[in-house]
């Protein structure tokens, strides 16, 4: 019977034995799982902040064969390729917080677009992400695309103001006077046609194109309400045109026309600063 109470307890004694060694190795199991699980998903964030670096070098190759492409025939850019080179170049910089911004061309394109490519390179994994997902958002956009040429053209559309192209001719004079010079009004005329549909109606055509081009970066709510701005000073602009037009045929003598005509000008021209001081108002953007 002891021999029989001996045998149990051994039996006992081996199998919780088994038990905690079975145990062991199942927590160590565990503890490999989860290091190769760690080890996977570690594998994976890499690669993705590869991902990430590689599409800021691609965007940052696309703009050296731009600049090549553009300065090939001449050796220097065209004022309107310019504009078009630094808004993209503006909104890679702003992407990675660069304050390598392009202010004007100086002359010193491939240096900026050196100090460029360093700065990418030398990102963080973190960084890289950062900046490919910070890429193209609406306010970089607006800022290095769209703003400033958005000004020029309503400080140009500006009829309320006394430097504005039409209030620069003398509306107010008498016109069936005989002293009235009507060479004079037609010429001033015609130089502010020039100016009018000169160097704002090449602002609004980039400003259409970079809408255009960057359309993703906006909600459709911001889309319609920039595009609608540049119709509105759009049509200011077109007015004022015509209110010149009138003047040059020397059929100004209809006061109450050209009265209409400056009030739907003005109206036009308010309607787009407002809508424009409306979005930059939403992201506090000051310009």
């Amino acid at each position: 019977m002891k021999k029989l109470r001996r045998i149990g307890l051994g039996l006992v004694a081996s199998l919780l034995s088994i038990s905690l060694v079975a145990c062991g190795s199942t927590k160590e199991e565990q503890k490999q799982g989860s290091a190769e699980q760690e080890q996977k998903q570690m594998g994976k964030e890499q690669k993705q902040m590869g991902k990430e670096q590689k599409k800021l070098e691609q965007k940052l190759s696309k703009l050296e064969s731009e600049y090549e492409e553009y300065t090939k025939e001449k050796g220097y850019m065209e004022s309107d390729d310019y504009l078009v080179f630094e808004a993209d170049f503006n909104i890679l910089a702003k992407s990675i917080e660069s304050k390598n911004i392009l202010q004007g061309d100086d002359g010193e394109l491939d240096k900026h677009l050196k100090d460029l490519k360093t700065e990418i390179d030398h990102l963080s994994n973190n960084q890289a992400i950062k900046a490919q997902k910070r890429y193209g958002s609406a306010v970089d956009v607006y800022e290095a695309a769209i703003g400033t040429h958005m000004h020029i053209v309503l400080t140009k559309a500006d009829i309320t103001q006394h430097f504005n192209a039409v209030n620069t001719i003398e509306l107010d004079k008498d016109f069936n006077a005989d002293s009235y010079d009507y060479e004079k009004i037609d010429a001033d005329a015609t130089e502010a046609i020039k100016s009018i549909q000169g160097m704002p109606m090449k602002r609004i055509k980039l400003i259409k194109e970079e809408l255009e081009k960057y359309k993703a970066s906006f909600s459709t709510e911001e889309y319609n309400q920039l595009n609608s701005a540049v119709t509105s000073v759009t049509s200011s602009l077109n007015k004022q045109v015509e209110m010149l037009e009138v003047l040059q045929k020397e059929s100004g003598k209809d006061k109450s026309t050209l009265e209409e005509n400056t009030k739907a000008a003005e109206t036009q021209f308010l309607d787009a600063k407002e809508k424009v001081s409306a979005f930059e108002s939403k992201y506090d953007i000051q310009m």
